[in-house]
């Protein structure tokens, strides 16, 4: 039973009747961990519960269900969730309620959650529920069962069906969108844990994503969309059809500014695409194209499936599709037995391939992968000595691409604001992701969510500063557009 599905029934008291089940008002906080797909699914998630009677939180400390979203990913993710669970125990003595129906509940949903369920409930008592990462759309249910059986219990089956098929859920109010295309990975590479976290890969149709994606400009003020997949690149293959023919659909819903896409796979990325790169007029000038290493043999190690030859003709062909492009990477340093002569071939590929930003980390195992289970000479210290090169290197290199950026004019959709120098600046990002702050002459104007044109003056290796040209509101025209375009 679906208790979403129901009708919905409020009392005076705003008790909230669900398939005849009382839900009276209650609070969520939630702690979202990792990459933009976990947010995606908190955003499901929150839209379920506000359909229970749930708002959100302001902090820890006035929930009545205290919701974490994990991240398997990376060791540092992984560290952090378990100390803030550990911490919500001390939580649960001080708000002790005798009504099981009041007392503050704890759940653990996400990446880690699918892999670990019984080994956290076995951990901590006062965690209520765990769910993995296929059955999010039945929290409600869940939801249900905490406040009515007050014992612990975990929900990690997978859903086993050919088809998948969702409806993109916002409850954020600001015009940017995560849609989900495709979930799971079927690529197993050595180091990384997607595969046994997410499943395997299945795409939703190229009717139902345009459909939702223009439900979402024509109903709820969306004008930017970032696609969102494990394997975003090999979207659509199952159902004979791409990633390049559903951009070209969802070029032409009038109302959407930008699109974009994360993450890619290079063993992935056809020419198809890349020309894609060069036609849609609302694809952003921006991919982000993991290459995780510059050395063949470590690439080899790692099941990548591709050479840094290869690589390096993708982003050519990228380059010449759309000359303004910009390309950002994931870099793993000190992946097992990683010798020195294939570190300095990462940093050789950070010159030729011109990235304008990186994400790099330092290799840490995950359970159950292959790398996991390598005889490794490599030690800690070295591998943080060689992540603080690459990073090093990288900065000096992007500082100079930067550089081109001054007396450039941009068109950026403005997403927040901070204080430097004890000056107020507005910031958003370019079609090209990077980060531009800048002052607005009228400190009583709110420039939030509106799309302004600005001319940069100043750069350095991660910001950029510009000048305000002219504010334009919070849509744009059709003229303002094909001008963008």
């Amino acid at each position: 039973m679906r208790y979403m599905e129901q009708n919905i029934e409020i009392k005076p008291d705003g008790t909230k009747i669900v398939g005849g089940i009382e839900f009276p008002k209650r609070k969520v906080w939630v702690k979202t961990y990792g990459c933009q797909m976990n947010y995606h699914d908190t955003e499901r998630v929150l839209s379920h519960l506000e359909n229970l009677n749930f708002t959100p939180a302001e902090n820890q400390d006035d929930a009545d269900l205290v919701f974490f979203n994990t991240c398997a990913i990376r060791d540092l993710a992984n560290q952090k969730f378990y100390s803030h669970v550990g911490g919500t125990k001390n939580l649960k003595k001080t708000r002790k309620n005798p009504n099981p129906k009041k007392e503050v509940k704890i759940a653990v949903g996400g990446c880690i959650a699918q892999t670990e369920s019984k080994e956290i409930l076995k951990k901590y008592k006062h965690v209520d529920f765990v769910f993995g990462t296929d059955v999010i759309d039945n929290v409600g249910e869940m939801v249900y069962r905490t406040y009515a059986e007050n014992k612990q219990f975990a929900v990690t089956s997978w859903d086993r069906s050919a088809d998948y098929s969702i409806e993109t859920k916002i409850t954020h109010g600001n015009p940017q969108a995560f849609v989900n295309i495709i979930k799971g990975c079927d690529k197993f590479c050595s180091y990384c844990i997607v595969p046994f976290t997410r499943g395997r890969e299945k795409s939703r149709s190229l009717a139902e994503v345009v459909n939702d994606v223009a439900r979402l400009v024509n109903h709820q003020g969306i004008q930017e969309i970032t696609l969102l997949g494990q394997n975003v690149n090999s979207y659509g293959k199952d159902n004979g059809e791409s990633l390049a023919q559903l951009l070209y659909a969802l070029d032409l819903i009038e109302g959407l500014k930008v699109i974009r896409y994360t993450t890619s796979h290079p063993y992935d990325m056809s020419d198809e695409l890349i020309e894609a790169h060069g036609k849609v007029t609302k694809l952003a000038n921006h991919v982000h194209l993991p290459v995780q290493s510059g050395s063949n043999s470590v690439l080899q190690r790692m099941l990548r499936e591709y050479t840094v030859e290869h690589y390096l003709g993708l982003i050519k062909k990228l380059r010449a599709s759309n000359p303004n492009i910009v390309v950002s990477t994931d870099i793993i340093a000190g992946f097992p037995n990683e010798t020195l002569s294939e570190h300095k071939d990462t940093l050789k590929l950070l010159k030729d391939a011109k990235f304008d930003f990186i994400y790099s980390y330092m290799y840490s195992p995950r359970k159950g992968t292959k790398a996991s289970r390598m005889e490794d000479l490599i030690t800690d210290d070295i591998r943080g000595e060689r992540l603080r090169e690459i990073q090093k290197y990288q900065l000096e290199l992007q500082f100079a691409q930067r550089e081109k950026m001054v007396g450039s004019k941009f068109r950026v959709l403005v997403d927040g604001s901070t204080i430097k120098g004890g000056v107020k600046k507005w910031k958003g990002r370019s079609s090209c992701m990077r980060i531009i702050h800048f002052e607005s002459p009228d400190d009583d104007k709110d420039l939030l969510w509106n799309w302004v044109d600005v001319k940069v003056n100043k750069v350095t290796a991660l910001s950029s500063y510009a000048d305000l040209l002219e504010i334009h509101g919070k849509k744009l025209s059709s003229e303002q557009s094909a001008q963008n375009a």
